[in-house]
């Protein structure tokens, strides 16, 4: 019966931070654990990391979740994120719901096969909320509601967004709710070195929108023109010198999370810190996967004798 439980804890306990279209490296540290049988037992995150954890628990394979990850080239990232100008957002969820519900819809977080955990924060406390009940794509949507960008989640009273906010590595709820070994992977830019931008060119979205502008099917959303001008001037971390005041807001909130960060692993770190190498990715840049993956699987494998030295401990 001990030998039993043993080999039914046997596995690492995942914490997936938050990050955007960064966070497709995650599934590079994953496709390297399933390749050398290092099992997975728990996985907990906060945003993108909330989504992918997410579809690893609800049993989706690495082929599947590799495929997906590769078939989101830019025109289907402008799909998903279709701005709507509705309450609370610039974006509502409709596009994202279509493709994580075949995946996540059907699923309850209590009756997966590994445990799982997202989180999110509670707009009117400003609170950590640990969602570890009810349905799975429920829970995802919670914890992906960047503010301002993406409506936020409506469970019950409260009103939650995004759990990198609060959390942007949740390391320490993996061990309070888990127990070990943990395996965090940052992507946030945050768990980098900060570097202001130099004199680089343009992110190529505005090509790529002014390329959909043109057809009659977003003609409907002339306020795309604004973002457009908006992204010249501001853009993400990797944009001109000239940040713009969204540029700095998002440098603040760059250094928050760090600052989240480095507190918690005073506090409370984890066997393993992995930070694959994504920082010239953009939030939205999920087109880019397959660079995010390869810096996943580099610093895996940079790490894996450690990491399976973790389960002979």
């Amino acid at each position: 019966m001990a030998r039993a439980q043993a080999e039914e804890k046997r596995g690492v306990v995942l914490a997936l931070g938050s990050g955007g279209a960064r966070g497709i490296a995650h599934l590079g540290v994953i496709r390297v654990l399933a390749r050398h049988g290092i099992p997975v037992r728990a996985v907990i995150g906060s945003s993108i990391g909330a989504q992918i954890g997410a579809l690893l628990a609800a049993g989706v394979s690495v082929e599947e979740l590799l495929r997906l990850a590769c078939g989101v080239d830019w025109k289907t990232t402008i799909r998903l994120f279709m701005p709507e100008f509705g309450k609370g957002g610039v974006i509502a969820d409709r596009g994202i719901r279509e493709f994580l519900e075949p995946y996540l819809g059907t699923h309850e977080i209590q009756s997966l096969s590994i445990g799982y955990a997202a989180v999110a924060a509670d707009l009117a406390s400003g609170e950590e909320v640990i969602i570890r009940r009810g349905n799975l794509l429920e829970a995802v949507r919670a914890s992906i509601s960047i503010p301002g960008l993406l409506r936020p989640a409506i469970q019950g009273a409260r009103i939650l967004v995004d759990g990198g906010l609060v959390n942007p590595v949740p390391f320490d709820r993996a061990r309070e709710l888990f127990g070990g070994p943990v395996l965090a992977v940052a992507v946030h830019p945050g768990a980098f070195k900060f570097e202001l931008p130099g004199e680089t060119s343009v992110p190529d979205w505005r090509d790529r929108i002014e390329d959909l502008l043109r057809q009659s099917v977003v003609r409907k959303w002339p306020q795309l023109r604004k973002l457009l001008d908006d992204w010249d001037r501001n853009g993400d971390e990797e944009a001109l010198p000239d940040l713009g005041a969204s540029g700095i807001y998002n440098r603040a909130m760059d250094i928050s999370r760090a600052q989240l960060m480095r507190l918690r692993l005073k506090l409370a770190p984890p066997d393993i810190l992995l930070t694959p190498n994504v920082q010239g990715i953009g939030m939205l840049e999920f087109y880019r996967a397959d660079e995010a993956l390869a810096a996943g699987m580099r610093e895996a494998k940079a790490h894996l004798a450690q990491i399976k030295a973790l389960l002979r401990q």
